[in-house]
């Protein structure tokens, strides 16, 4: 008897113990990873760790900007995918080992590439872009994609919302190249408005890898939490 008592005061314990968490996720598509109106790829792979340990989770799709925002605050506890930068850091934990942001934690990794139009005159052969007008296009708030482009040396500019709005401007000339994720560039060139009237640029740009990344209040109150779902999300990786 005494036995069976100690079981259910320990379910319940546990029981007590589950949150609900919130995170963020972008409001643009990032196929197949994230979607604002239902699970993609990364969205299922932390849904899938959270039940795990017990608890459950919540996805806000807000502008980037925003959502980063939301999370800073407090507003919300996490946001999904973040990549690792400096100036990230100073705003949200990523997972550590040995005093450096754990790669092998990373939620996912993706592959940057360029887009030109069909009739276009830019190239890229892996270390130079030769043919380009202007700056390449990327959209706002996406500093990872900027931090690429940076770092190969490629002017660029966020001056968009969407891929969509990166697409209308290349395709009315606004700009002559657009830096994209690899799936979904892809994805806009087999669309009937697209098809045949662009083309992807390889070898990609780079791979990068993105991270679910805490609130800092939460992660100091949670941490315990957060590093059993880091740590979760990477057996899912290494089992995909």
């Amino acid at each position: 008897m005494r036995a069976v008592l100690c079981l259910l005061l320990l379910i319940l314990a546990g029981a007590a113990a589950a949150r609900e968490l919130h995170f963020c996720v972008d409001a643009n598509d990032w196929a197949p990873y994230t979607y604002p109106d239902h699970d993609g790829i990364l969205q299922r792979r932390v849904r899938e760790a959270v039940s795990h340990q017990g608890d459950s989770v919540t996805f806000a799709a807000l502008p980037w900007l925003r959502c980063e925002a939301m999370v800073e605050s407090g507003a919300l506890d996490a946001v999904l995918a973040v990549p690792d930068l400096p100036a990230k850091r100073e705003r949200f934990v990523f997972p550590q080992a040995q005093g450096r942001v754990d790669e092998t934690r990373a939620v996912g990794a993706g592959d940057l590439i360029l887009m030109r139009r069909a009739d276009g005159a830019a190239r890229w052969d892996g270390q130079h872009l030769t043919g380009l007008q202007g700056k390449v296009a990327y959209v706002l708030g996406y500093d990872g994609v900027e931090a690429k482009l940076d770092e190969l040396g490629i002017p660029n500019s966020g001056d968009y919302r969407s891929d969509a709005q990166d697409m209308m401007a290349l395709m009315a000339g606004r700009v002559s190249v657009i830096a994209i994720w690899a799936e979904n560039g892809a994805a806009l060139a087999e669309m009937p408005a697209y098809k045949d009237k662009v083309v992807l640029l390889s070898p990609p740009l780079g791979r990068i890898s993105y991270f679910l990344a805490f609130n800092k209040a939460f992660y100091a109150a949670e941490h315990d939490r957060v590093e059993r779902l880091w740590t979760g999300l990477s057996g899912l990786r290494e089992a995909d």
